[in-house]
């Protein structure tokens, strides 16, 4: 792992020292945030649309709610377990010793959204929708707006919060 360490360390530097250059470190976190949200919601994309599209819906009644329930969670869980990855290391460059109990809080905060998702699914997609917009892409871009928003709010206040004797 020291080799893993190293590598990490200078990813870092090399970040602060394009930033600095920018004179852009005082918005490190925010933009690191957004680099790792958008490989985030690629991870999320990619999964949601190979499952989407190649593995057939199993017509049973939660799908008839839910139409896209498999591929929303499926999508979730690799988009969670990429960002925890990526924003414990480089975005709040958290990396003290605490992971079970930091990754049970993420993974908490991120169950909201999973519940989001399939809600926003049941909105917009189902047999039974309340507005039916007729399009699962559509209705993703519009739900993962608000889940992106939503992951910045309790990442930063939820997750990865220094408190005053970590500073």
């Amino acid at each position: 792992m020291p080799n893993v360490k190293k590598m990490i360390d200078k990813i870092r530097a090399f970040v602060d020292k394009v930033l600095d250059k920018m004179h852009l470190l005082k918005y490190k976190e925010l933009i690191l945030y957004i680099i790792v949200g958008g490989g985030t919601t690629v991870v999320d994309w990619i999964v949601f649309a190979v499952l989407t599209l190649f593995v057939p819906e199993t017509g049973g009644w939660i799908q008839t709610i839910s139409p896209n329930i498999i591929s929303y969670s499926a999508a979730w869980l690799c988009a969670v377990i990429f960002a925890y990855v990526f924003s414990r290391l480089f975005v709040f460059e958290n990396t003290d010793g605490r992971i079970v109990p930091q990754f049970a809080r993420f993974f908490a905060s991120r169950f909201a959204t999973l519940v989001l998702s399939i809600m926003g699914d049941i909105l917009l997609c189902g047999d039974h929708a309340l507005f039916p917009i007729g399009n699962v892409w559509i209705a993703k871009v519009i739900i993962s707006v608000a889940i992106v928003i939503i992951n910045y709010i309790t990442s930063k206040l939820l997750v990865f919060n220094k408190k005053p004797q970590d500073r």
